[in-house]
C-alpha cells in the first residue's frame, strides 16, 4: 500500500504572507492542526502547526484588548512562524514509510510533496491508523490464531497448507521473531463455519498460544 492510497489530495494550505490571524481563523474553521506553508507555485516551504499559533497567540491573561491582539496577529506572518525544515513523503512512497517517519520524528501528519518539492496531499497518523485496521483485516469478522513454531524456512508455508486444504481463505498473516529460533505466526481469518481447522492446526504439530474471535457488524464491514 502507497501513500498515495490514503493521504487526502485536497490540501488547505496558506502563503508565506498570510497572517497568523488568517491561519488561526482557517485552522479553526477546518479542525486543523498543521497547515503547510507554500510559494506561489505550490512549493512546500514549511508548515505551521497549531503550537506554533497558540505560543504566537496573546493570552486571555495579556492586557491587550481584542483589536490590539488581532492587530498583532494580522501583523506576523506564515513565514515568522513555520518549521522550514519540513519532513515529507512521496505519494509513490510505502505506507510504513509514513508510519516510520511519524513515530521516529513524533508528528501526526506528513506533507506529501511531488519531485519539485510541491504539494501534492498530505497523510496523517489517523490515515495510517486505518491501514493498519485494513491490512490485518480487523474490519472483518475474523479469529485470530498465534501460533508458536520453529524459526525455520517452509513453516509459513505448511501453516497456509492447512488453511488451503480445508478451504478457508486467509485474511492476513503476521510473523515476528520471538527467539533465537522462535517465531509467533498470526494468521486471521473468517472461521464461521470451519472451527475444526484450530485442531487441525495442533495435530499437525503447531502449538497455538492464542485465538479471539472478532465480531463486525454487517454494517461495519466493508
Amino acid at each position: 500500500m502507497q501513500v498515495k492510497d490514503l493521504m487526502t489530495k485536497v490540501v488547505k494550505v496558506v502563503t508565506t504572507e498570510q497572517s497568523l490571524l488568517e491561519i488561526r481563523e482557517l485552522m479553526l474553521n477546518n479542525n486543523l492542526r498543521r497547515i503547510p506553508v507554500v510559494d506561489g507555485d505550490g512549493h512546500l516551504k514549511g508548515i505551521v502547526t497549531d503550537g506554533d499559533v497558540s505560543r504566537a497567540t496573546p493570552s486571555d491573561a495579556s492586557t491587550l484588548d481584542r483589536y490590539e491582539a488581532n492587530y498583532i496577529l494580522g501583523k506576523l506572518k506564515a513565514k515568522d512562524l513555520m518549521t522550514k525544515a519540513v519532513i515529507t513523503v512521496k505519494a509513490e512512497d510505502g505506507v510504513e514509510t509514513a508510519a516510520y517517519l511519524m513515530y521516529k520524528f513524533k508528528i501526526g501528519a506528513l506533507p506529501v510533496v511531488d519531485a519539485t518539492n510541491k504539494v501534492v496531499g498530505i497523510i496523517s497518523d489517523t490515515d495510517v491508523f486505518k491501514a493498519f485496521v485494513d491490512l490485518l483485516g480487523y474490519a472483518k469478522t475474523s479469529t485470530k490464531i498465534t501460533v508458536d513454531t520453529q524459526d525455520k524456512v517452509g513453516v509459513l508455508a505448511e501453516l497456509a497448507e492447512i488453511f488451503k486444504n480445508r478451504g478457508v481463505n486467509i485474511i492476513s498473516v503476521v510473523t515476528r521473531k520471538i527467539g533465537p529460533k522462535r517465531a509467533a505466526i498470526t494468521v486471521r481469518a473468517d472461521l464461521t463455519n470451519a472451527m475444526d481447522i484450530i485442531q487441525t492446526i495442533r495435530d499437525a504439530g503447531f502449538v497455538i498460544t492464542d485465538i479471539s474471535t472478532l465480531k463486525v457488524d454487517d454494517a461495519h464491514e466493508e
